[in-house]
């Protein structure tokens, strides 16, 4: 991991951000002592020019959403990148709010999150000097939007081979088609849709939700930021525990 700024230097961080407004850094103001050092629109265009060390890497969720590119590097797989090969802090800094999806995020791996929808930038702010001089953040109420999104998340995870059933259901294909597609047998993908109607119970009776609706909460579809294999996702209940610095308030 990267060296803490000290009390004598300014925390340098960067944005990652496919919204030009937003690489542009925040005004610090007296809120802190802060310095950008860079700013990106993509995880790959950070990692192939960013030459100055860095504190803390404030980082968007979503990166493609002006290109609709599903191979680019973003949420799961781009939180694991920075912080398992690269050694770098991730504060998260996302207008997403869907629960699953943002758990599952700085679950692998991000020092902090912080929503977009704040009235000012005061928090982002002192979030990425809180990180960059303790490698967390220490002010508990920081950590309350996060915690108001943990208490709403499903924290499911499905098998590999349900989440690619219940992806192909959300197209509203026929049982025959998907048995096809899979290569699997009808009877199997109606077993495969009686175990997600169990799982998600709640969501599909009570709320009317479809199967596209879950694969949508989920984060789950082709694109989307919850994009590592599925087997190698926390099991349920597990969220909250890869987040030991968010501990204060109780989900449940």
């Amino acid at each position: 991991m990267n060296t803490l700024a000290t009390a004598h230097e300014p925390v340098r961080y960067v944005v990652i951000d496919d919204e030009p407004l937003y690489r542009q850094g925040f005004d610090v103001g007296t809120a802190g002592e802060i310095r950008q050092v860079g700013g990106y629109r993509s995880v790959e265009d950070f990692l192939a020019l960013q030459r100055e060390p860095c504190h803390v890497v404030v980082l968007d969720l979503c990166l493609n959403r002006q290109t609709g590119d599903k191979a680019v590097l973003q949420g799961v797989r781009a939180i694991r990148q920075l912080v398992e090969e690269f050694n770098q802090r991730v504060l998260v800094y996302s207008a997403e709010e869907r629960p699953e999806p943002v758990g599952r995020c700085v679950a692998a791996g991000a020092a902090g999150y912080v929503s977009k929808y704040g009235p000012d930038t005061s928090k982002v702010v002192q979030a990425i000097e809180e990180i960059g001089r303790n490698g967390r953040i220490v002010t508990q109420s920081l950590h309350d939007e996060l915690r108001c999104l943990i208490r709403s998340c499903p924290d499911i995870r499905l098998s590999g081979t349900l989440e690619e059933t219940l992806i192909l259901l959300r197209s509203n294909l026929s049982n025959a088609e998907i048995a096809e597609r899979r290569q699997r047998s009808v009877r199997t993908i109606e077993d495969h849709k009686e175990k997600i109607k169990q799982i998600f119970a709640a969501e599909l009776v009570s709320r009317e939700k479809g199967y596209a609706d879950l694969v949508h909460d989920l984060g789950i579809g082709p694109g989307d930021l919850v994009n590592d294999e599925a087997g190698q996702r926390p099991v349920f209940g597990r969220i909250a525990r890869r987040m030991p610095w968010s501990r204060g308030r109780s989900r449940r």
